[in-house]
């Protein structure tokens, strides 16, 4: 990968004490030699980000491979090994179900070919290696944690091997003896039906290799010479390949847990994403519907909820809509004394008592205008409308005073529409307007109730 200041890559990073190769690979970055980023982990190198694979070198078909294969951060290999159980326990509790009824129907072949021995060779099948194979089938079944599993699973299989060399053990040298074959399915099935990963399914192999030297030099060296040989050359091959085959499988999920990793990760960034989107959103639309001096809603928030308010009404066919309008007494020659600060202290001390009073969950207070508010009172009668707006003037009247200590005063309008009028909702603001007309024609800081006689006026 590297020689001298050389990389086989694309790119080289180099920071303070730490240097970074890295090489593009399916739309991201593997970083080789990277202190920076932690092993299998995402992290920013200045404003980048950047992954480590278990294996990148196994990956890009360069460098050493890693054998056993495994995660160097201990926390990311105990996630990997309880997702590959979580994964793969149907699929070893198959091939433990599978194995253990074609290991226990071979007896008939013992039967058959070897009656002399059947008692003997069904000891070794039946009571040493196939209770051992029900046990790993219950454990896997019942277990939900992964720990111990791989290693109990492998200690099966060399009971099952060391089983099947006491069978070939208790025929005699000059018998053709079918439980070479019988081993060479017991170590690819090990190494691959069962999901054994590598390390397990090849220290089980290990094992039961050496328990078959132990058998033809020690326990039979009466063996024929071509049945070591051509021994030899099918188990090692047999190994070899089951080696290969548990290897490819073992890097391939821990490439897809890696992969799924990741993709959750990005998944859960981009909800987080998309959830500050949706708040930021509705703070904007808020913000368009808010008046931002006082706090209540604008003119355009009080529009939208006047015309669902009214297509409300109108749906249900019964029910009066009420609306209050007001504005402060005298507000330009307040602005012109005191000066346009104290105006807008008067507007929101205003506003706070004319908020306290919109209790409802669908009432709506609203600033609309310079010094102009309404009060949007759904499912309210005329009579209670006019009752909240004469307690809503006196409240103002003692609550509000101007710097002098003087109270500020305000003058209203009460308009109600009823289900059945056929009227638009701007026609019940205008009937409002006339209403607070009324009042302050009368003298201000007052409330008064539209008639249809003011329309005539």
């Amino acid at each position: 990968m590297q020689t001298g200041n050389r990389v086989f890559g694309l790119r080289e990073e180099k920071l303070p004490g730490r240097q970074f190769f890295e090489i593009p690979w399916k739309g991201y970055w593997i970083t080789f030699s990277g202190a920076a980023c932690d092993h299998n982990e995402w992290q920013t190198i200045q404003g980048r980000r950047c992954e480590t694979q278990f294996n990148a070198a196994a990956i890009v078909g360069t460098g050493h491979l890693k054998i056993p294969p495994s995660f160097d951060n201990p926390a990311l290999e105990a996630e990997f090994q309880a997702r590959y159980y979580r994964t793969y326990r149907p699929v070893m509790l198959f091939g433990i179900g599978v194995g253990a009824v074609l290991f226990g129907l071979f007896g008939w072949l013992d039967r058959l070919l070897y009656p002399e021995q059947m008692k003997s060779l069904w000891w070794w099948r039946y009571v040493f290696s196939l209770p051992p194979v029900l046990i790993a089938g219950v454990m896997v079944a019942l277990r939900r944690s992964p720990q111990g599993v791989q290693p109990f699973m492998a200690l099966v299989a060399t009971l099952v091997g060391w089983g099947t060399l006491g069978m070939i053990q208790t025929l005699p040298t000059t018998s053709y003896n079918i439980y070479y074959a019988g081993l060479m399915l017991i170590i690819f099935y090990a190494h691959s039906f069962v999901r054994l990963q590598f390390l397990w399914a090849t220290l089980a192999t290990l094992a039961i290799l050496a328990g078959y030297e132990w058998l033809v030099w020690v326990a039979r060296p009466d063996t024929p010479a071509r049945e070591v040989i051509s021994g030899h050359f099918f188990l090692v091959a047999t190994t070899l390949g089951g080696m290969g085959a548990s290897l490819a499988m073992e890097q391939d999920a821990r490439q897809q847990f890696l992969l799924q990793r990741r993709l959750r990760r990005e998944r859960r960034q981009l909800e987080a994403v998309n959830h500050e989107l949706e708040a930021l959103n509705r703070r904007l639309d808020e913000q368009a519907h808010r008046d931002e001096l006082t706090g209540l809603a604008n003119r355009r928030r009080f529009v939208e909820e006047l015309e669902r308010a009214w297509r409300d009404l109108k749906r249900q066919g019964q029910g009066t809509l009420s609306l209050i309008i007001m504005d402060i007494d005298h507000f330009k020659h307040y602005n012109d004394r005191f000066g346009h600060p104290a105006g807008d202290r008067c507007l929101q001390a205003v506003a706070r008592v004319i908020g306290r009073f919109a209790r409802r969950p669908r009432d709506l207070a609203a600033r609309i205008g310079g010094e102009e508010f309404v009060i949007l009172l759904p499912e309210t009668p005329p009579r209670d409308a006019m009752t909240l707006a004469t307690a809503l003037r006196r409240a103002v009247r003692k609550k509000v005073k101007d710097p002098e200590g003087h109270p500020v005063t305000i003058s209203l309008g009460v308009a109600a529409a009823d289900a059945r009028e056929a009227l638009a909702p701007d026609k019940l603001l205008s009937r409002a307007d006339q209403a607070l007309y009324l009042s302050k024609r009368q003298g201000r800081d007052r409330v008064t109730l539209w008639r249809p006689e003011l329309s005539k006026r």
